[in-house]
This record gives C-alpha cells, structure tokens and sequence, in this order.
C-alpha cells in the first residue's frame, strides 16, 4: 500500500488537533492525502471516507438541518466533516513517517513523547506492522475486539480478521491480557457469525523494560516482537466425508 511520505525531501506538514476524545484532521488536502495512502482514519459522521472523499450527492444526508441548495456551490450547508485518526494511527504518522504536527485545542505542540503516553504500549506497533503486510486496521470494538484488518480498507471489503491483544512479559502472558476458554469461545461465535477469523497478536516485551517508564518505553519500542496466531474453523462434516 502507498504511505503519505515526502517526495524529494519536501515535507509534509500534516496538522491535526487532539480534541481529548478524537484526533481531528480538517484540511481537505491532508484528509484526502491520509486516506488515499494508507487508508488512515474515518469520517466523523461516516463509516469509511469523510464526505470531501465522496460523491457530492452524499452531503445530503449528512447536513445537520435542511438548507436551501446552492446553485453555484453543490456543498453548501455541508457539514465539515474532519477525519479522525486513532491514537495508534497519530503515533504511527508521527514518530515512524514524521510527517503529522500533532496540537492540542490551545494551538500548543504535542510532541511524540507526550502522543506516546496517550498509547497502550500493546499497540504502538501494530499500525506499521499492519502496513507492512497491505493491510489496513481499524477500531475492533464493534465486534468485541481490539482491532479488525481489512484488505485495502472498509471502502472495498469487510473486514477478514478480528484481532486480540495478548501481552507477553518475561515469557508468561500478563493478566490484564488473558484469554481464558470462556472468552475464546465467544470471540469464535462472534468471528463466525460475522464472517471473519479470529487473529491472535502476543505482544512480547524485553525482559529487562520498565513498563511504568514511559520514555524507556518510547526508547524501546522497537524492541518489542509481535507473534502471531491464526485460528481455523475446523468443519467435521467435510473431513469425514473426504475420509
């Protein structure tokens, strides 16, 4: 997949706000940047694309309050809609691609070691794991999950994969983490009701890492190895009959 990243060395100062809640990116020119390479973000009031990525006939049915059309302007009375990035995603286009100027509501700099307290350690990494693989990933919550990949984004495909953090510190899984048979089984049903697969990420950590240091953690984070595992329905009724 392509990545918004500098052409000949110009920059790309990508500006977005931290509102507490979203990251909010409102320049046009960013979002569609953002989006069309990589697939970064979504729309506030849109599954996939905000409204400025969309057929203009779509502004229709995000406006606030009816509003006369405009015979000179098709989108007046639209709402701006912004495009909101994760955290994981912010962290990513920040301290991996350097290309995003993070600021708070006030106008003052976030810098990446600030934007890195604000990310669960677990996921600092899987943004740019993801890309590295064409894939792109998204929120899970709406299936139960931590995160759901997608094969070049929610715009062309559902989503194949339900994906669950598991940390790994020192060789044992830590508690905050565990899965137990229980939870398994009501991920499965929920993989398989939804068309999906489940997708097990163990996020290991250095033996030796603090995880209460946050600035050890940041200098670090390449350190941590990601594990995958995959999990298979196994359908008993065709394996019988090709016994």
């Amino acid at each position: 997949l392509p990545l918004p990243v500098p052409v000949d060395g110009e920059p790309l100062p990508i500006e977005a706000i931290f509102t507490g809640y979203t990251i909010d990116v409102v320049n046009p020119v960013d979002i569609r940047l953002l989006c069309l390479n990589g697939g970064f973000g979504q729309g506030m009031l849109s599954r996939a694309f905000p409204v400025c990525m969309t057929n203009a006939r779509d502004a229709t049915r995000k406006r606030k309050r009816h509003l006369p059309a405009s015979t000179q302007d098709p989108s007046a009375g639209m709402i701006e809609e912004p495009l909101c990035l994760f955290l994981e995603e912010a962290f990513f286009l920040m301290h991996v691609l350097n290309i995003l100027c993070l600021k708070d509501t006030r106008g003052n700099t976030i810098s990446v070691a600030q934007a890195f307290c604000k990310v669960p350690e677990s996921e600092a990494q899987l943004p740019g794991r993801a890309t590295s693989k064409n894939w792109i990933i998204k929120s899970g919550i709406k299936f139960g999950g931590d995160f759901v990949i997608y094969v070049k984004g929610p715009q062309f495909y559902h989503a194949s994969y339900i994906v669950l953090i598991q940390e790994v510190f020192d060789g044992a899984d830590m508690q905050s983490s565990a899965i137990d048979g229980l939870d398994f089984q009501g991920f499965n049903r929920i993989a398989e009701t939804t068309g999906k697969d489940l997708l097990f990420l163990e996020v290991h950590y250095p033996s030796a890492l603090d995880l209460s240091d946050d600035a050890a953690c940041l200098e670090r984070v390449k350190d941590v190895h990601v594990a995958e595992t995959f999990t298979k329905h196994h359908n008993y009724l065709a394996a019988r009959n090709h016994a």
